[in-house]
Formats: C-alpha cells, sequence, structure tokens
C-alpha cells in the first residue's frame, strides 16, 4: 500500500495491535528482568535475558526502532551493575550480544522488506496482465448488469487458464467463459488467443455454433500441442430475453429466478481445439435446442470448475446448486451480481479444503426490467 502518491510502501504490513502487543512484550520483558534481578542473588544471570528485547522488537518494527530498543536493553543492563560490581566482563559481553542480535534482526528485517517489495512488484505486474487479457466488463450492457470475478489457485497469481468476455453485438448480448487445460504462463497465453478471437468474431458470427467454429479454428492456428484445448461455453441474449447456449464440453450456465436455479439447456459441441481431430465434424447449422426466455429480475451465473469441484476435508464437492437456492431465499430479486459473486466465492473458500480448490472464473448477468438511462463503465469485482 502506498505511504505517499507514487511512493511504493516496502514494509511487510503490520497492524497497530501488532505493533502494540510486540512493544507490550518487550517492556513487560525489561520490566520483569529489572525485578527479579533486584530481587534474587547476585550469582543470578536473570539480566542476560535482556539480549531477547531486539529480537522480540523486530517482529513489528523496523531498523531505527530495533537499534533504539537495543540502546535501552545495554543501558538497563549497564544500570544494574552496581547490584554485582565484580561482573563488569560479563555486562560488556552482554552489551556485546545486544548489539550482535540487534544487527542481525536488522539484517533480517531489512531482507523482509525487499523480498516483500519485490513481491508487491510481481503483483502489479499480474494484475496489469489480468487486466490487458481478461478485459473488465461494463457496469451494464444492453439490459444486464455485469459483474465478473477471477480468483487464481496459485498463491499471489491474479491469472491463470481461466476466461470470460462479453459483448453487446448487432445479435445480442454475446457472453463466453472457458477453462483451459494446463497451467502457467502456456495457458495464459491460450487464453490470450481465445479472447482475442471471442472479441473480433462476436460481432461478425451470425450464431453460436459458427462463432465456436471461428474460435476453434483460430486456436487451432495458435495451439502447438495436440493435447492442449479449452472447454468454453458461449450464451447469447436478444434484445427480447430469448436466451441460447452453445456448450463446447463445458458446465452449463444457471439461471437465478424468483427462489429458484435451473440450468440453462445447451446445444453440445466439442472443446475448442478439437474439432480438427474429430473425422466427421459437426455441420456450421446444427440444430440447438429452443430459446430460453429471461425473466426480468433473472441471473445467468456462468461459472468454471474451480467452483464446482471444490471439495472439503472430506472430499465432497461443493453444492453450488443448492447454495445458490438458500442465497436466493435470503435475498431478493433481482440480486445484486456483485454481492452474489463475493458471497459466492467466499461460501466456497470457507467450505473447501485448503488444497483443493483450482482457478475459478466468474460471470454474473442479471436482466433488468427495463433497459437502464445510462451505462456508466467501472471496474468488476475482481478476487
Amino acid at each position: 500500500m502506498p505511504t505517499r502518491e507514487g511512493a511504493p510502501d516496502t514494509r511487510p504490513p503490520a497492524g497497530r495491535a501488532t505493533k502494540l502487543t510486540v512493544l507490550g512484550t518487550a517492556l513487560v520483558l525489561c520490566v520483569l528482568v529489572v525485578i527479579l534481578q533486584l530481587t534474587t542473588p547476585p550469582s543470578s544471570h536473570i539480566a542476560s535475558v535482556l539480549v531477547a528485547i531486539p529480537a522480540v522488537i523486530a517482529f513489528a518494527f523496523r531498523p531505527p526502532m530495533i537499534i533504539g530498543s537495543a540502546i535501552v536493553a545495554a543501558a538497563t543492563r549497564w544500570l544494574l551493575l552496581p547490584t554485582e560490581p565484580q561482573r563488569v566482563g560479563s555486562v560488556a559481553g552482554t552489551t556485546v550480544v545486544i548489539s550482535v542480535i540487534a544487527a542481525l534482526s536488522c539484517f533480517v528485517v531489512r531482507r523482509g522488506e525487499q523480498d516483500y517489495a519485490r513481491l508487491r512488484k510481481v503483483v502489479s505486474v499480474a494484475e496489469t496482465a489480468q487486466r490487458a487479457v481478461l478485459r473488465p466488463p461494463p457496469e451494464t450492457l444492453g439490459r444486464f448488469r455485469t459483474a465478473a470475478s477471477y480468483l487464481a489457485a496459485a498463491q499471489y497469481a491474479r491469472i491463470g487458464g481461466d476466461l470470460y468476455a462479453v459483448a453487446d453485438t448487432d445479435f445480442g448480448v454475446r457472453a463466453l467463459i472457458g477453462d483451459v487445460r494446463g497451467k502457467g504462463l502456456g495457458a495464459v497465453s491460450t487464453a490470450a488467443a481465445v479472447l482475442g478471437s471471442f472479441h473480433e468474431a462476436a460481432y461478425e458470427q451470425p450464431t453460436l455454433d459458427r462463432l465456436a467454429g471461428r474460435l476453434d479454428t483460430g486456436l487451432s492456428r495458435f495451439l502447438r500441442d495436440e493435447e492442449a484445448f479449452v472447454t468454453a461455453l458461449l450464451i447469447e441474449t436478444a434484445p427480447d430475453g430469448r436466451t441460447h447456449a452453445y456448450s463446447c464440453g463445458h458446465p452449463p450456465a444457471l439461471v437465478l429466478g424468483t427462489g429458484t436455479v435451473h440450468e440453462l439447456p445447451a446445444a453440445p459441441g466439442l472443446p475448442l481445439g478439437l474439432r480438427a481431430l474429430t473425422a466427421t465434424p459437426a455441420p456450421p447449422d446444427a440444430p440447438r435446442p429452443a430459446a430460453t426466455r429471461l425473466r426480468p429480475g433473472d441471473t445467468l451465473l456462468l461459472y468454471t470448475d474451480g467452483i464446482a469441484e471444490t471439495r472439503n476435508e472430506t472430499g465432497a464437492f461443493y453444492p453450488l446448486t443448492t447454495r445458490l437456492t438458500a442465497y436466493q431465499h435470503d435475498h431478493p430479486t433481482p440480486v445484486d451480481p456483485h454481492h452474489l459473486l463475493t458471497w459466492l466465492l467466499d461460501d466456497a473458500q470457507t467450505y473447501s479444503a485448503d488444497d483443493t480448490y483450482d482457478d475459478a472464473a466468474l460471470l454474473a448477468l442479471t436482466w433488468l426490467p427495463k433497459p437502464p438511462e445510462s451505462a456508466s463503465p467501472q471496474n468488476p469485482l475482481t478476487s
């Protein structure tokens, strides 16, 4: 967090309560040493415990405070010398040890600050990459209010192999969510290729199956690995609320209505990148399921398996539909898509074991009773 405009904070964050606790511990330790030293026989070595004070201070403070605590500890040790005048050498040795511990503590704290500063830069680059690859959807799009969220499984990561996009086209509002097979930078570059194709082809292809074909063609030219593919779900909603879906091996979208949650029917297709491997590819104008008409207040939830396959300590999968139904009973229609995604991520993480969740992308679109008067783009919810 910046300490002033343009100056990044290089300290690992330590709260006020933590600092007060550490400072209180050091003061209590110093007072106890003095009391015990004055009330025990001169042969005791209680005063040597003062060497721990700089190390305690290092848990929450920077080098200037550590050096100051070392000076206080050393001065206290010398003030206790009249209680044992024959131990000048011992007092000098304790002072040297205090100085050494203070120096080592300053070194460790300084290294921690440098590592934290590097981590901040890495996170900043990752956030920039996320904004470049996953374009933030506008606050409203057509008659939809939108929200998007991304949670990477890797610690400190901001982007992975999941993807989402929305576009307001002449055919209606179109949405995409997908999951790249694999991890790392290769998955990120594959996701970027799919998103680039979508933002171009979504405005040109008249049907979702043809759009999927364009995405597959573009991805096949990009992929070097024959085993790589992308599962994807395409959604199209006309201005009158008629909604179609096309699934390229991806979990179906969910429709949150008035107290109900059901799957949105989708025409089946192969994952992107695998059409060229089939001997009999699907015709370009394959039949599709009947349209589902959205009602005012309905919310479309598109998600990746990082949510649906979250497991708890016993290995049970996260009951997505059940939990969403419970959410609807507690919140009026239409739901706030931003609040829905925040709640869903928190609920899934609370349910999951520490190491059983994957990258999770979410896209929520709430069908408004009437088109908004103004649509001001804002940043989406990002976790």
